[in-house]
């Protein structure tokens, strides 16, 4: 008995042994894949970092240029660089770990500085010369470059010091400490504090990028309970359901509640249903897509959207989603849009997103045309066949409207639809889309 138990200690140190000598060797490996990983991340993250410094010299170099030069050739060559040059720039940002960096100012004067040269080399091209305000911009965005740069430079100093990234720290030399990286990425973020507001004609003027509805400004404000008893309406249900679970301070100022799975915001001013969102999933389907496109129209209506005609839909997660635009005396309003949201097992709307209605939302003047139809129709490309025509108006990157006349045709050669929207009033092909036509329903891009 006493041999047998001898013999099961010693199996059983044996084995001890054996698994202490396994799990050293998979601590082992382990740490010297953690160190290698390790490696590899902050040689990426140098890289990345090297990459934004050489991005912002070249952006340096680029805005001079644009600051000096008045050829409309040169100054379009300077922004296509520019533009690369300022998303090469974003994407080596993005990749860092920058946890203390507030990045939506640094992606706005990025963007920002490539479409501002667009917009001057636009203007050279139109015969127009840079005026003072225009020049003191560039230099107002060569100023902030140069310090972004700066900061780039300091902090690419910083790593090859000794700078550990993946740390977020430099490590000390014999006798200088030197300051953490983290609050070196955000004193470069406190470059872009004080950036001025830049207004012109361009996709990220901040009259575009900063545009506030019109529509809910105009109204009257109401109170935290006023706004609970709408979002109750909205989901048709008592108020007291309704709990309030905080603001919403974007452009459009909201009371956001919650019900449940659902969540609706609404404006503060005027009292207007901005979203709609149902958390829970949608597993199975009973009604048809035409009975869902009916519901979101019968519902918008019953919110006060009115006038709203449907655009294209698509479903998926057995969720139908309708797009709907304002129709003004005939005229197609493309800026204001309306997304909603069926279920397809209950027919119940489960979201619904209003901003883009509610931000561009204005009355219209009438559709003038100097052409005809007919006559835009002769700007259309030989390759395509009309099938249907309309009265529009459509938004353009900068943030201004303009009166169209849409096109519904198919190609000859490829088969497929697009819409072509031609202006009313000089003849210009102003927008194409294509029609993408799916088992999930209608998009166009």
């Amino acid at each position: 008995m006493s041999f047998f138990t001898r013999r099961s200690y010693i199996r059983i140190v044996s084995y001890m042994i054996t698994l202490f000598a396994v799990l050293t060797a998979f601590a082992i490996i382990n740490t010297n894949n953690m160190r290698s990983y390790k490696t590899q991340l902050e040689a990426s993250y140098q890289q990345s970092l090297s990459e934004l410094s050489g991005c912002l010299e070249v952006v340096n170099t680029d805005l001079t240029k644009s600051l000096y030069s008045n050829s409309s050739k040169e100054l379009y060559a300077l922004s296509r660089d520019l533009f690369a040059q300022c998303q090469t720039a974003k994407n080596a940002v993005s990749r860092l770990p920058v946890s203390q960096m507030e990045l939506g100012n640094v992606y706005k004067f990025l963007s920002q500085a490539s479409d501002y040269a667009q917009y001057i080399s636009s203007e050279i091209e139109s015969g127009n010369e840079i005026t003072p305000k225009q020049h003191k911009t560039l230099y107002t965005l060569l100023t902030y470059a140069e310090k972004f740069s700066k900061s780039a430079d300091e902090m690419v100093q910083l790593s090859q010091a000794g700078a550990k990234i993946t740390d977020g720290a430099v490590k000390t030399t014999s006798t200088v400490k030197t300051t953490a990286l983290n609050n070196s990425f955000s004193e470069g973020a406190k470059t872009f504090e004080s950036f001025p507001t830049l207004l012109y004609d361009g996709p990220f003027s901040d009259q575009v990028l900063n545009k506030k509805s019109k529509l809910t400004e105009n109204s009257d404000m109401l109170t935290k309970d006023e706004c609970r008893d709408i979002a109750a309406a909205a989901l048709d249900v008592n108020s007291g359901r309704m709990n309030y679970s905080g603001d919403d301070k974007s452009l459009i100022p909201c009371y956001t509640f919650k019900c449940g799975r659902y969540t609706v915001s609404v404006t503060k001013q005027g009292g207007y249903v901005k979203s709609i969102l149902y958390s829970g999933a949608v597993t199975s389907s009973a009604i048809t897509e035409d009975n869902a496109r009916n519901l979101a129209e019968r519902y918008l209506r019953e919110l006060g959207f009115n006038d709203m005609e449907e655009s294209y839909y698509s479903t998926q997660n057995n969720v139908c989603t309708v797009n709907f635009a304002y129709v003004q005396d005939g005229m197609y309003c493309y800026g204001d849009l309306i997304k909603c949201g069926v279920a397809l097992d209950s027919g119940k709307i489960v979201s619904i997103d209003t901003a883009t209605y509610l931000t561009n939302h204005i009355p219209r003047s009438r559709f003038a045309s100097k052409i005809s139809a007919k006559e835009a129709q002769k700007h259309l490309s030989p390759y395509l066949t009309v099938n249907d025509v309309k009265k529009c108006v459509i938004p353009k990157e900068n943030g201004k409207e303009v009166q169209c006349w849409e096109f519904l045709c198919t190609g000859k050669d490829t088969g497929e639809d697009a819409l072509v929207y031609i202006n009313s009033k000089t003849g210009a092909e102003e927008d194409i889309m294509l029609m993408l036509y799916t088992d999930g329903g209608t998009l166009v891009k």
